[in-house]
């Protein structure tokens, strides 16, 4: 069974994730405040999804440089940002060295990116950036959440 390590600050979003993914895989999700590479280190996971998106964008992209570079870490990552949200620009999401992105998501596109990526594809849109939504269509999915 694949380990896989999910960063999501997001609870309620973090908790649709773990729901689908804990019933096909083995998932670590760091507790709040503790460091997520502390976790990986001492779990050594196979893929690390993490959220890219606003807020996290910059914390996700030192963790993925950081994952890739360690020695004792190396997981495939995948990253990916929630609807509404901008992503990386493509040289940060370059230096990453993440295997794949999905953009604007819901928890079913962040289990159909860690499939594709399991399979050893690497699903990245382009051209870069990913397209989003127009803004009347991103309001009116954050007055529905």
């Amino acid at each position: 069974m694949n380990r896989v390590m999910l960063v999501e600050a997001d609870h309620t979003f973090r908790l649709r994730l773990a729901g689908i993914l804990s019933e096909r895989f083995e998932l670590l999700i760091p507790p709040a405040g503790e460091d997520p590479l502390r976790l990986a280190r001492s779990s050594r996971p196979d893929v690390a999804l993490l959220a890219a998106g606003e807020r996290a964008r910059a914390q996700a992209i030192r963790l993925a440089r950081v994952l890739k570079t360690d020695v004792r870490v190396v997981p495939r990552i995948g990253l990916y940002t929630r609807p509404g949200q901008d992503g990386p620009s493509a040289a940060a999401f370059a230096s990453t060295g993440a295997e794949g992105f999905a953009a604007a998501v819901d928890a079913e596109a962040v289990v159909t990116l860690l499939d594709a990526m399991l399979r050893g594809e690497r699903p990245i849109p382009t051209p870069w950036p990913p397209r989003q939504r127009s803004l009347a269509a991103r309001i009116v999915d954050r007055i529905r959440r």
